[in-house]
């Protein structure tokens, strides 16, 4: 056999190795798609003519402090709802070892609170980031809604932001960020009894939202979730890539950060104050990356066990890295009737980290807060108009 028939035919081994990979990755893609053939991007595009649709116009002092919440109180939550027999909470698959102290094993968590305001507060919000990114995004954010008299916690993912540091957990692990989302959870409930909780959280912090709420509604009052579909631009790139460095080097970091941001914002300050960030995580393996697309696969059936905690739903209509017809199609299959789409006419990838939202769009939040606050009181009924 001649050197240029083995070159050959080496190639074309290595070829096929690929195309069985790229198979891989795609399969739940490909699953979830068809699963979804009936909420196309028309939906998208009529989403505003959607009565349970609003879009508001363009995107255009409070106390800040980090706290680890395990350090002040023990993390004890009540329930306080119960769910239909049709509809039952899912169930964690979180491998975390129990610790012997009540103070170990919680996330890293920024606070921001108005001491200057006259009243007490009227809710807490718990705001998860998304993919590269940090619980530090979160202060333009955090700072105004305090001064609307909420208290704004903010956690890091497992794998990003401060768990870069942590000795043996510096990996992204989907199920230990549930269990880690669940404590902070149980800890607000503990250390603000009687106060509502909202659960916040933006592109992939919004489908760990949508699990946490599923996983236990009895924690959560109400759910606002941006840019949460893991149905993006330029999908088959990714792949490919992927499958190349599952090939060869599976567990060795490169960098994912600068496509992400270059598709996620035009904007150049905004690209250099992501891409310089010494918290922002740009490197990621390949079996991370496996392991988050097939988490964000897992939307679909998610938002169906999502049946009586109100939603409100964020897309930016010019966001280049999430499909806005992905977030609609999960925004439709939700279970819960209580539900609403917020459009954001000229709102790109990120609306609430970085500074990214503006006027309106924080008055629409508060808006849909402050009715659901109520609703909670009266026990009346909420238009999602």
């Amino acid at each position: 056999m001649s050197l240029r028939f083995k070159v050959l035919s080496l190639r074309g081994a290595l070829s096929v190795l690929v195309i069985l990979v790229c198979s891989v990755l795609s399969f739940a893609s490909i699953t979830q798609a068809s699963e979804q053939s009936s909420a196309s991007a028309a939906d998208a595009e009529g989403a505003s003519a959607s009565p349970e649709a609003s879009s508001p116009s363009s995107n255009g002092s409070a106390s800040a402090g980090g706290t680890n919440p395990a350090s002040t109180a023990a993390a004890v939550g009540t329930a306080r709802t119960s769910n239909p027999k049709s509809c039952s909470p899912l169930e964690s698959k979180s491998t975390s070892k129990k610790s012997k102290s009540k103070f170990l094993d919680t996330p890293p968590c920024l606070t921001w609170l108005d001491a200057s305001a006259e009243g007490d507060p009227k809710a807490v919000i718990l705001a998860v980031h998304g993919l590269g990114l940090h619980n530090g995004t979160y202060k333009d954010f955090g700072e105004r809604m305090a001064k609307l008299e909420y208290v704004v916690y903010a956690v890091d993912v497992r794998g990003f932001g401060s768990w870069k540091a942590a000795q043996g957990r510096q990996k992204v692990n989907f199920e230990d960020c549930l269990e880690d989302v669940h404590k902070t959870l149980k800890f607000i409930h503990k250390v603000h009894p009687g106060l509502p909780v909202f659960l916040l959280g933006e592109s992939m912090g919004g489908a760990i939202a949508l699990r946490v709420t599923a996983l236990y509604p009895n924690l959560v009052d109400g759910l606002v979730s941006s840019v949460p579909s893991g149905d993006r631009f330029k999908q088959g790139e990714t792949r490919l890539k992927v499958a190349l460095k599952l090939l060869t080097s599976p567990n060795k970091q490169f960098d994912v950060g600068t496509g992400v941001i270059n598709q996620a914002t035009k904007k150049a300050e905004l690209k250099e104050l992501w891409g310089q960030d010494p918290l922002a995580r740009m490197n990621l393996s390949a079996n991370e990356l496996v392991q988050f697309q097939s988490f964000m696969n897992e939307n679909f059936h998610t938002v169906k066990r999502i049946c009586n905690t109100p939603v409100l739903m964020v897309q930016g209509k010019e966001d280049k890295l999430v499909k806005p017809a992905g977030t609609m199609a999960l925004f439709n299959n939700i279970a819960c009737k209580d539900k609403q789409m917020l459009l954001i006419e000229h709102g790109e990838h990120l609306i609430f980290e970085e500074g990214q939202f503006d006027d309106q769009v924080i008055q629409d939040v508060d808006k849909w807060l402050k009715a659901h606050l109520e609703k909670k009181q009266t026990g009346g009924h909420i238009s999602s108009k």
